[in-house]
């Protein structure tokens, strides 16, 4: 399950919608109708292969192979506690949590301990390092600046049980770093780029993967 979070934003996102799906570039020629041929079979023979009735069950539902394969959970490979940060704080705070723990990006929440958005090291390299011309932020202290107005607002979040691959998959097509994991509207946990790529030199196995 994905979330987008955000100030007053909260909308789930199908799987299906995240994924970046190739265009057509070229139509293809429609196949030309044909008759159908009449059968000549008057009885019809059920194949062996049906699984017979178990109990009162007259059918079984096929599963699968990805119902079958093992996976990893969002639970199993986020980093938690989570070290976040207000949105009235200041850049100035920002760079203290960045520089001491070593991180590159940090869940901004609101006062009310909301998820509303996401702030990065290169945020902030933009709005510090940037003139009048390149920058909205013309303030003469630039670390005195409030997160709320660099941070990204429109998050991308997911849950503690998604399938670990499709938060992978998302990371490379979504051209993200990081991603927040909501338990019950809370933020619980966070996963990066260095969470998918540590689990997969521990979880050496294809299966898992694929």
């Amino acid at each position: 399950m994905f979330t987008i979070y955000g100030p007053g934003i909260t909308n789930p996102v199908p799987l299906e919608k995240l994924f970046v799906r190739p265009a057509v570039t070229k139509p293809a020629a429609i196949t030309p109708e044909q008759a159908i041929k009449a059968s000549t079979d008057t009885a019809y023979s059920p194949p062996t292969a049906y699984p017979t009735a178990i109990g009162n069950q007259k059918y079984q539902h096929a599963e699968s192979p990805a119902d079958q394969s093992p996976s990893l959970k969002a639970a199993q490979i986020m980093r938690t506690p989570v070290v976040s940060i207000t949105s009235d704080a200041s850049i100035s705070e920002a760079l203290d949590i960045l520089d001491s723990a070593g991180f590159r990006h940090i869940p901004v929440l609101s006062p009310d301990s909301e998820l509303v958005g996401m702030i990065s090291d290169r945020d902030i390299l933009q709005c510090m390092c940037g003139t009048e011309a390149t920058c909205i932020h013309c303030a003469s202290d630039k670390q005195g600046i409030s997160i709320a107005s660099i941070m990204t607002g429109s998050v991308l979040s997911t849950a503690v049980e998604t399938d670990a691959r499709h938060i992978a998959r998302l990371f490379v097509e979504q051209r993200i770093g990081a991603m927040p994991v909501m338990e019950n509207e809370q933020l619980v946990g966070i996963i990066t780029r260095s969470d998918i790529l540590r689990a997969v030199m521990v979880h050496f196995d294809l299966d898992l993967w694929l």
